[in-house]
């Protein structure tokens, strides 16, 4: 494994970045170095068949919702309005096809990591996640994967891929360093990985 101080960016192939072996050069993480800027978003990257999955879910809620105001539109046009179970039926449709349809839509609008001077935010539609800069280890560009990944020092969590565009890597790995001085950056070749997987 090569440590050093700039970051290259990688062209290859995307799979499963496997995991950073423990090393002992690696630096214990503080607060210095941060300077006060404002936050950057890196928008999150999905592969094809998690974006295929998702349009397909949107595509059988608004289908949904579609064929559940045509029924309902029959059923008022019948002037039996007064059978509480098909309001209960209609509403409870309604509900979970237009809940269902604007958690997908919050998915595939609002997922993107968020870097600040304190902390990576990971949101994912509703969901915030939140790591302190300072539980932050280091940071590993694996040139032979194609993958960046953050690496704690808490037990929780053990490493993170970051997956957004890999143009971005180079980038997202200066910003987060600039922003906490003590998080180290490394990187590993293809050879280095392949010689790490046959150890395993």
């Amino acid at each position: 494994m090569k440590k050093r101080n700039d970051v290259f960016p990688s062209d290859s192939t995307e799979v499963i970045a496997p995991e950073l072996p423990k090393s002992s050069e690696l630096p214990v993480p503080g607060t210095q170095g941060r300077t006060s800027r404002p936050g950057t978003r890196y928008k999150f990257r999905f592969s094809p068949l998690t974006l295929g999955v998702l349009f397909a879910g949107l595509a059988l809620c608004l289908a949904a919702i579609g064929l559940t105001t045509w029924q309902f539109a029959d059923f008022l046009r019948t002037g039996n309005i007064s059978g509480a179970l098909e309001w209960i039926k209609f509403i409870l449709l309604y509900f979970v096809s237009g809940a269902l349809t604007v958690l997908i839509v919050a998915m595939l609008v609002r997922s993107e990591y968020i870097l600040t001077n304190r902390e990576l935010t990971l949101l994912f539609g509703f969901v915030r996640t939140k790591y302190p800069l300072e539980s932050i280890l280091s940071v590993h560009l694996f040139k032979g994967a194609n993958k960046l990944a953050v690496y704690f020092s808490d037990g929780r969590n053990k490493y993170m891929a970051i997956v957004i565009k890999d143009t971005l890597y180079e980038t997202f790995a200066k910003d987060l360093i600039s922003r906490n001085e003590r998080i180290a950056f490394s990187f590993s070749t293809a050879e280095e990985e392949e010689e790490l997987k046959k150890k395993k």
